[in-house]
Parts: C-alpha cells; sequence; structure tokens
C-alpha cells in the first residue's frame, strides 16, 4: 500500500505543480475528508469539503483569493494507506496585497484504488485570516 500511496501522491503533487488543479481533483475519492482549518468567515476558500466537485471549488476560490508565489514541499512520509507532507507555502491576497509564509503539513490517506480519501492542510491560519483583514 505504501507503493500505492507514494505513487498517488507523486502524481498530485505532479499535477499541481503545472496548475493542473482539475486533474489534481480527479485523484480524490467520490467522499473525501477535506479539511484546512482556519476563519471560515474571513476565508472563503478554507473549511471542510467533501466531493471532488467541492476540491475544484476550492480551487477555483484559492485562485480568486490570492496569487501563489511558492508551494514547496520538501519531504513526503510514507506509512501504508497514510502520508504526511512537510513545506512550506508563499502567496499574496489579491485584496489586500498582503503576504503570507507560512509552513504546512498535509495529511493524506489514499484508498485501495489509489484515491485520496483525507486531506488535511495545516498551515498559520491566524496569519492568512489576518492578510485579509484590510
Amino acid at each position: 500500500m505504501s507503493d500505492r500511496t507514494k505513487s498517488t501522491l507523486d502524481e498530485f503533487f505532479r499535477r499541481m505543480s503545472t496548475g493542473d488543479t482539475d486533474g489534481a481533483s480527479e485523484l480524490f475519492a467520490e467522499s473525501v475528508a477535506w479539511d484546512i482549518p482556519g476563519a471560515t468567515d474571513l476565508v472563503p476558500w478554507i473549511g471542510p469539503r467533501r466531493t471532488p466537485a467541492e476540491v475544484r471549488e476550492f480551487y477555483a476560490l484559492l485562485d480568486k483569493g490570492l496569487v501563489k508565489d511558492r508551494f514547496d514541499v520538501e519531504r513526503v512520509l510514507v506509512d501504508g494507506p497514510h502520508a504526511v507532507a512537510i513545506g512550506r507555502l508563499r502567496s499574496t491576497i489579491r485584496s489586500t496585497g498582503k503576504v503570507i509564509d507560512s509552513a504546512f503539513t498535509i495529511q493524506f490517506e489514499v484508498d485501495d484504488d489509489g484515491l485520496i480519501t483525507k486531506y488535511l492542510l495545516l498551515e498559520d491560519s491566524w496569519h492568512v485570516a489576518q492578510a485579509l483583514l484590510p
């Protein structure tokens, strides 16, 4: 299972690195436990998602809300169907011009079909919410 998990995540990050968010969304199972915790009242792209269509909506809202500068995955640790990606991101909020610079971790689970069933991104959510304030 570790090889399948690694393969799925390699493909996910490959698609993300080319801006293929629709293709990345195709790697999610029909039922996914997706969450990016934080101030959902201020940050429209964060919060829970449950389907690949909702994941695509996340990427659309993200693109409307910020300009991505960097999304560097430093390492991916895999244990069977579970994985954690560790890295750093930097983006600029379109409405305020403020920069977000944060370490992140993403917890994944991949099923027997090689589809992502869990995605939990942890970042400096306070900093993200503050960057949206004028």
